[in-house]
């Protein structure tokens, strides 16, 4: 049974900005309040504006929910949606949880930076499935299997028994870049298929269930898959909080573990902020990546430095280290910074878990003009007005840098253990906006307005080293080489080249 909802969010303060390029601008005298129709636990949305006709045709438009839980509303995501008669917005969300309270937003990103509706509550039915409803085609979650190095399989269920003229497909491109391709399915209610072929190899593609009904398209959620580089499977996951442009794309491995650490007491915009992400792996017994968004709201010094090394909650205890005692010529090297980190002390103690710390060796490393802290001011020095993403990463295979300079991998004891690796490189990747002032998302920005590079140093580099032009990889050449997919949530981030002029490098 569909279920339409037009509810005024109360007692409810919710804001996008992570702080400072995600600003985003209450616009309630150009927006109406969003309507959601109710189908089981797939939700039509759309929200009627006051913008001229034809204002939102080249702009990008959509909506932003959460779920609404214990009266505690969690992470954000959007879904992109379609201008209709040039200025009306409308979007499907498929995949919600039954039964669950949702809060909604509309949202355009403007010339000036992106404006949003008043809030919107919905809440979801029981059935998976609705009833076919003539009124809107509906759709299932998209999903890749069978990917391969040029080839994949996507799959979506339709729901939709209209006996009009409409048409079925996917499309796909490189998330990266490019325009859509498609493939045309049959028409009618059950699960669409599609097979693709002649890809590229080691690419992030992006793709959704679309049908053209009645002279507009309506779209599934987008997904997305990564084809292999070596012949291999494929990654068909995406990141886990979509809102979030630093987060790497979560690899399914018995060897990982994940946790997403949000600030108990520091909020932005009325909601608690994000600290850090960090996988972390118990075969080396050392973080593979910890991921961060960098801005000066984090670093107003509210507190000093608290030292509290301490085992990660989120993270079991039996593969962490056990104290803070050194070894294998190395200190403790923070991945995200204690200085990052000190609008409150509950806030620097989470930077101080062990899944944040990695042996950094101590002599010419990680010390007093140590090549990775010359970089680490380097990066520092990259923060700006607009918010600054990071992925910290480390390496454990042997690595041969761009200077032709070597270093393996060794087991040390460190932390209270002896089977702890010491990393063979350390990687620091690095994502905003070349202006740094645009006040805009990232993933409202054009691939000319950002730029991200990957800055790579083996762990034995020479003391005194500072960042160079030789240290700069691609972002996807980094990707070819750790297996991971960063910067996944930013569609147009430029992960095929950079400019070592863009850095002053």
């Amino acid at each position: 049974m569909k279920k339409i909802f037009a509810f005024l969010l109360l007692g409810l303060t919710v804001a996008f900005a992570s702080c400072g390029d995600e600003k985003t601008e209450t616009g309630t005298d150009w927006f109406l309040t969003p309507v959601a129709e109710v189908n089981g636990t797939t939700v039509g949305l759309s929200c009627q504006t006051r913008f001229g006709e034809g204002v939102l045709e080249n702009t990008s438009v959509g909506f932003s929910y959460a779920a609404v839980v214990d009266n505690k509303i969690g992470a954000f995501a959007d879904v992109a949606g379609s201008a209709v008669d040039g200025t009306g917005i409308a979007a499907t969300l498929t995949g919600l949880q039954p039964e669950t309270s949702y809060v909604v937003f509309a949202y355009a990103g403007l010339s000036t930076g992106r404006v949003q509706s008043a809030g919107a509550v919905f809440k979801t039915g029981q059935d998976d499935m609705p009833d076919p409803d003539p009124e809107r085609p509906a759709f299932g979650t998209p999903a890749a299997s069978g990917v391969t190095k040029t080839e994949a399989t996507l799959s979506c269920t339709f729901n939709f028994e209209d006996t009009a003229d409409y048409d079925v497909y996917f499309r796909y491109k490189p998330a990266s870049s490019g325009s859509y391709d498609r493939v045309n399915v049959p028409t009618g209610t059950g699960t669409k298929t599609a097979a693709l072929t002649g890809l590229t190899p080691g690419t992030t593609y992006e793709f959704a269930l679309c049908a053209d009904w009645g002279g507009q398209t309506y779209t599934s959620a987008a997904a997305t898959f990564t084809t292999s580089s070596d012949g291999g499977g494929g990654n068909t996951g995406s990141a886990k909080y979509s809102g979030w442009p630093e987060l790497p794309v979560e690899v399914a491995n018995s060897d990982y573990y994940y946790a997403y650490h949000i600030c108990p007491d520091f909020s932005v915009g009325g909601h608690k902020a994000r600290n850090y992400t960090v996988c972390f792996s118990a075969e080396n017994h050392c973080p593979l990546w910890v991921s961060a968004p960098r801005h000066a709201c984090y670093e107003v010094k509210n507190t000093d430095r608290i030292d509290a090394y301490g085992r990660d909650p989120k993270i079991p205890s039996n593969i962490q280290c056990s104290s803070k005692s050194t070894g294998g010529g190395c200190n403790k090297g923070h991945m995200l910074g204690s200085a990052e980190r000190l609008v409150t002390r509950e806030v620097n103690k989470q930077v101080f878990y062990y899944t944040n710390i990695a042996p950094q060796y101590s002599g010419s490393f990680n010390t007093g003009g140590g090549a990775w802290n010359n970089l680490e001011a380097f990066v520092d020095a990259q923060v700006c007005a607009d918010t600054t993403y990071i992925v910290v990463g480390t390496y454990f295979k042997p690595f041969t840098d761009a200077y032709g300079q070597s270093c393996s991998p060794a087991k040390i004891s460190f932390g209270g253990r002896n089977d702890v690796t010491r990393p063979s490189m350390f990687y620091y990747l690095i994502l905003r906006t070349k202006s740094g002032s645009t006040r805009k998302s990232v993933r409202d920005c054009r691939a000319d307005e950002l730029k991200c590079a990957a800055f790579v140093l083996r762990h034995n580099m020479e003391k005194g080293h500072k960042p160079q032009a030789k240290d700069m990889m691609k972002v996807s050449d980094l990707e070819a080489l750790t297996g991971f997919q960063f910067f996944a949530n930013v569609p147009n981030a430029p992960k095929s080249s950079y400019n070592p002029s863009d850095w002053g490098l």
